[in-house]
């Protein structure tokens, strides 16, 4: 089989160490061995996060950010969420089928910066809303929003903050208490680099309180089973075993690497050059200075679906696609999870062929 190189927002490629970590033996999911997995993973995470309490959720992102509507929110609450992309309008999806939802948007590219969005809170907590929601990074546009100026006003008008954190953590800062967020969720094969099929949740001690009285409103993402469970270093249901072996073998690796810290400065520097790599063909980057995100490089290109089609034929190089309004016009340069600087240039250079620049 050939080998394809991933420039994709997620699953990402996988080092050496993560994808071997896979290949041993089953193990029994309520034996001792899943313990010491889960327990050497999840203090790791709650430490990172500076969170309370940590879930390993059989599922991808949404799942986790699910369980935040599912398990903090009371039917007829009213929830203001922030949109400006495709998974923005998602997670404003998510929200109405727990919450009465008023939603804003700024134009695709546009970044949420508290001044933008102050004006919305303001009016949502006036009307009696007590929710708040939004996307740290935007990944179909490249934008990184302001989530920590964001909500920390939204808290301090009274709001529960949900944030969706799937594209963004590990790569960009986030420490959930000092952002003032209250519940937050990410991926096992975003900026981990760990295989796909866990969502990552983390919450506050406030958060777990709220849940405990508030009757679920599902049964696979109840927050309460969660917390029995894996205190305990379980999950309360089947667990993808050979996914939690990459996790812990891609903490391994970025810690032999220089820890979290370093991972994020790698993350930066991938974007910094990406951005220079754009601009050098004549291309303009997508998304508004100030908002550029750490794993998403994007900009308009007539004719993508094309040149993506070249670029896996030509080069085993995949890219991701596009969206909505941007369909068959954008192109992302993904830059999250396990990369290095040769895995760049060989993706530039064969952009660069492709595009004749």
């Amino acid at each position: 089989m050939t080998k394809m190189h991933l420039l994709t927002p997620g699953p990402v490629a996988l080092a050496d160490p993560i994808r071997l970590a896979q290949s041993q033996d089953m193990i029994y999911h309520r034996g001792p061995e899943i313990k010491a997995i889960i327990s050497s993973i999840v203090p790791r995470l709650k430490a990172d996060f500076n969170a309370d309490h940590v879930f390993l959720l059989p599922g991808s992102g949404t799942a986790g950010i699910e369980m935040g509507w599912a398990c903090l929110t009371k039917p007829g609450e009213k929830s203001l969420v922030l949109a400006n992309g495709t998974f923005g309008d998602k997670l404003v999806s998510c929200a109405k089928i727990y919450t009465s939802v008023t939603s804003a948007t700024v134009p695709l590219g546009k970044g949420w910066s508290l001044e933008r969005a102050k004006p919305h809170i303001d009016a949502a907590a006036a009307a009696g809303a007590t929710i708040f929601g939004m996307v740290y990074n935007e990944t179909s546009t490249g934008v990184l929003n302001d989530v920590k100026s964001i909500c920390t006003y939204a808290k301090g008008k009274g709001m529960i903050t949900i944030v969706d954190a799937v594209s963004a953590w590990g790569a960009a800062p986030l420490n959930i208490k000092e952002f003032g967020i209250d519940f937050t969720a990410t991926g096992s094969q975003k900026a981990m680099g760990a295989a796909p099929g866990i969502a990552i949740v983390a919450l506050t001690d406030e958060m777990m309180k709220r849940a405990e009285g508030i009757p679920a409103r599902s049964f696979y993402l109840d927050m309460k089973k969660y917390k029995k469970e894996m205190d305990g270093w379980q999950t309360p249901t089947t667990p993808p075993c050979s996914v939690l072996f990459s996790m812990k073998a891609a903490m391994d690796y970025i810690d032999s690497k220089g820890g979290w810290d370093a991972h994020r400065a790698m993350h930066e520097k991938a974007a910094a050059k990406s951005r220079a790599f754009v601009k050098s063909m004549g291309y303009e980057v997508f998304s508004e200075p100030g908002f550029h995100s750490p794993t998403i490089t994007g900009f308009i290109l007539e004719g993508a679906d094309d040149i993506r089609k070249r670029l896996r034929d030509e080069h085993q190089l995949v890219t991701a696609r596009d969206f909505g309004d941007l369909k068959g016009k954008f192109f992302r340069i993904c830059h999250i999870g396990n990369f290095d600087d040769a895995h760049l240039d060989y993706s530039f250079a064969a952009i660069r062929k492709v595009l004749g620049k």
